[in-house]
């Protein structure tokens, strides 16, 4: 076996290598010259691991200097089409379907004009028969993405790289920031939901009493208050029908974990 079959990581080669040697293990490989019950042989194969490391940081590298180079150019970097969407492969660009077009309009308009949630947006296209570009149905956490997706305004994003008029349009922007407008007010805009993830002390340490999926952190806006809650991760992503499991008043719940733990 070779050392980049290994790993290509030097930390991770010198860990194995130690636990292989206090269990009395001696590596050795039929096609490099090194025999790690040496010396000389240990000292080979960490050498031979940091270029390894060498390698696979240069194809990263090379990936990604790649797709920065695509996104300066507006052309698509790869990687699965989004909804509404196919992909020129010859033009590296995206061109409206038609069909999937029209859904992305119907959420847009479902959301804006007749206010409805994210959960609710989702029953009524499953309950069309629309599904998704994996072919499962839609779920509110799909529909808050395609509300808060910029690529149906023509532009594409990589990195600190964003170019706009790469494609044609689905959303016009007047429409996008009418939605974006009801998203913040809803606190489901997903720059905010991200940079309040650590607002959750508890998120992924409990578990669902239902269906034992993670419990994350979930809020809902009152008239004059948000109130904080531990929510299943299949209830939150998908509604109650795929699991009822009660929500969990985040500031009791974290009030007694710090309580138990004598943390004020």
């Amino acid at each position: 076996m070779r050392v980049d079959r290994f790993s290509r990581n030097l930390r991770d080669i010198v860990t194995l290598l130690d636990e292989l040697d206090q269990a009395g293990v001696v590596f050795r490989s039929a096609t490099e010259p090194f025999d790690t019950s040496t010396p000389m042989g240990r000292m080979l194969v960490q050498m031979l691991g940091m270029f390894a490391q060498f390698e696979r940081d240069l194809i990263i590298e090379r990936v990604i200097n790649g797709m920065e180079i695509k996104a300066g150019r507006g052309r698509w970097k790869g990687g699965r089409r989004p909804f509404g969407y196919t992909v020129d492969k010859a033009a590296q660009t995206l061109l409206v379907g038609p069909d999937e077009a029209v859904i992305v309009r119907l959420i847009f308009d479902l959301y804006i004009r007749d206010r409805l949630g994210s959960k609710a947006i989702a029953k009524v296209i499953n309950d069309r028969g629309h599904r998704t570009t994996t072919g499962k149905p839609w779920s509110g956490h799909q529909v808050l993405r395609a509300l808060n997706n910029r690529i149906y305004l023509g532009e594409l994003t990589f990195r600190e790289i964003t170019k706009t008029g790469c494609h044609e349009q689905i959303i016009d922007h007047e429409t996008f920031a009418q939605a974006q407008q009801i998203l913040d007010s809803r606190g489901e805009n997903y720059a905010h939901r991200a940079a309040n993830g650590s607002d959750y002390q508890l998120t992924g340490l409990m578990r669902c009493p239902k269906c034992d999926k993670a419990m994350i952190g979930t809020r809902a806006h009152g008239k004059n208050k948000v109130y904080r809650y531990y929510t299943c991760f299949t209830r939150a992503r998908y509604d109650t029908s795929q699991c009822d499991a009660t929500r969990i008043n985040a500031d009791a719940v974290e009030a007694a974990v710090h309580a138990a733990l004598g943390v004020s």
